[in-house]
């Protein structure tokens, strides 16, 4: 940026009307022009004004083009810049044009090079169909340009350049018009050139109406002479940053992670959207199960929206009409565990998924590069924190699971869920913190009955060869043995789990056939052990019932409580 333009630059600002005390424009390392300070700017010091009169808003665009009605303020006011750039000195702007960086790499400008470094992470897909987008509103317009404009004046280079100018200098209308409901951009010369850094402290002081009015800067802060003097963007992730701005922070608060659950294949996925609407579960956002996931904040709702992903169909027809989301706080200690697991392994997933893609990152690499970096590893940080918090919870869930177990205070009336127990505490207020406690301390397992009785172990081990694929049957099996055990710690579990449990829509008939093929064998090879009158189908029908209705995958396991 030579001295020259800068100062044709300013002298355009003063003579229509703008000032500026204790400032001045240089380059930075970036070879960027950025505002320092001459002398000692105090708190609260009013240090630029700058005239609407010189600003370029939608209002500018929209009268240059009347008959460009059908696209947004942002891509109008891209081509007007453009229109503008290509007339030179001729332009009114010019002088502020002239000063505009030559190029801003934003995460749109990407080649396919660059994408690699935010492949498999939010933001690829997201820009991928932003970039199509734009690139389809560019195609309308060189069918739609007004006469005295041809498809050789318009570059899609010098178009994006411009739509960038927008993204990473413009400023909200209501800034002109603070009354005014439209939700445009307004391009401020002088006061665009300030850095964005968060926190800090400035304020926006406008006076006049929005034609003759003017906007003045002022510090929030000191700043001694030769700082570089800032603007604050507002909370802005990296993801915004890049997309928008063409930068990044390595530590930026504002950083989150986008989740949103897929269950539009569950089979009970309409009874599970009812509830979700019925209890008024919802992110707040654009799509209302997309959530945002912050270092220090997993909204609540979020837990919510999972109680009711990972309900099994008994869950979900004791919750069909459910429309407190009071209820959905604490769904039964089975849900919990299902919630966390499911949380869980989703966030191990794609933090694994985002560690898969190897990138140079040497020093080599342009700037751009590194930013993007920079965004996944902020990603992968927020992953990791996340991660760090679920577990922790889990762990908490186990430790009150144990001292309940302990106490015996299984809810009143099965099945165990918040919405048929509404005041029992399912959560104990005194939580025994003990490190040790694991998950196979409170569910029941196949290897934790089967370590209590070597004879009916061993008939086991002998009658089945394929563990994993039968191991349904194997529990369901040491569950009727087990209820049978007077001495069991489950007894009061197996007791209050009674027939009238089992869900009308349980195909008894295959349960039979299923039945009929094993039991009458097993009896006759292990007589003492498969008894069956203590075997009887009956029983089976209960096994049956907790395997369905009580029971968590990874490990096969049934909750007690």
């Amino acid at each position: 940026m030579a001295d020259s333009s800068i100062n044709a630059y300013l002298d355009w600002i003063k003579s229509n009307g703008g000032s500026f005390e204790k400032i001045e424009l240089k380059k930075d390392s970036q070879g960027e022009g950025c505002v320092y300070t001459t002398d000692t700017v105090k708190e609260n010091e009013k240090f630029a004004t700058v005239p609407f009169s010189i600003c370029i808003t939608e209002k500018v665009a929209r009268n240059a083009f009347p008959t460009l009605t059908g696209f947004s303020g942002r891509v109008l006011q891209s081509l007007f810049l453009v229109q503008q750039k290509n007339l030179g000195k001729k332009s009114f702007y010019f002088p502020y044009i002239n000063i505009l960086p030559k190029k801003i790499v934003t995460a749109l400008h990407f080649d396919e090079n660059d994408m690699n470094y935010i492949k498999k992470t939010n933001l690829e897909l997201a820009l991928r169909e932003r970039k199509t987008a734009l690139r389809d509103d560019f195609d309308r317009l060189l069918k739609n340009l007004p006469e005295g404009m041809s498809k050789e004046d318009i570059k899609w280079d010098d178009f994006l350049w411009a739509y960038s100018v927008y993204s990473s200098r413009a400023f909200p209308y209501k800034l002109v018009n603070t009354i005014s409901e439209d939700n445009s951009e307004v391009l401020f010369p002088l006061v665009d050139a300030l850095n964005h850094k968060p926190n800090t402290k400035i304020t926006w002081s406008r006076s006049g109406d929005s034609d003759t009015g003017s906007i003045s800067f002022i510090s929030g802060q000191e700043y001694q002479a030769g700082n570089e003097i800032f603007n604050n963007y507002g909370p802005k992730s990296n993801e915004e940053l890049l997309t928008g701005y063409g930068f990044c922070f390595e530590y930026n608060e504002y950083d989150h992670i986008a989740l949103k659950p897929n269950f539009s294949q569950d089979l009970n996925y309409a009874t599970k959207l009812s509830i979700l609407r019925n209890c008024g579960v919802s992110s707040g956002n654009a799509d209302e199960f997309t959530f945002y996931i912050h270092r220090n904040n997993i909204p609540p709702t979020f837990f919510k929206l999972m109680r009711v992903l990972v309900m099994n169909s008994m869950e979900t027809a004791y919750y069909a009409n459910c429309n407190d989301s009071k209820f959905l706080d604490m769904v039964g200690y089975r849900n919990e565990l299902s919630t966390l697991s499911m949380i869980l392994a989703l966030l191990k997933n794609r933090l694994l998924t985002l560690k898969s893609v190897t990138l140079d990152a040497s020093d080599n690499i342009p700037p751009w590069q590194k930013y993007s970096l920079m965004y996944r590893s902020g990603q992968e940080d927020i992953y990791n924190i996340t991660i760090a918090k679920v577990e922790e919870m889990k762990r908490q869930l186990i430790n009150c699971m144990d001292q309940d177990i302990k106490e015996n205070r299984i809810a009143p009336f099965a099945p165990f869920l918040s919405i048929v127990n509404p005041e029992h505490q399912y959560l104990s207020l005194e939580i025994d913190n003990n490190p040790f406690i694991s998950l196979d301390m409170v569910v029941i397992t196949l290897d934790s009955i089967l370590k209590k009785n070597d004879v009916f172990s061993e008939a086991i081990s002998e009658t089945f060869e394929n563990v994993e694929e039968e191991a349904d049957i194997m529990l369901m099996l040491c569950l009727i043995n087990e209820k049978h055990n007077r001495n069991s710690k489950w007894l009061n579990f197996f007791e209050k789990v009674s027939q009238r449990d089992i869900t009308a829509n349980q195909d008894h008939h295959e349960l039979r056939e299923l039945y009929d093929s094993m039991m009458p064998e097993f009896a006759e090879a292990y007589p003492d052990v498969f008894n069956l009158e203590k075997f009887d189908f009956q029983s089976f029908i209960w096994a049956d019932n907790l395997l369905n209705n009580y029971s968590i995958d990874n490990p096969l396991a049934i909750v007690p409580l």
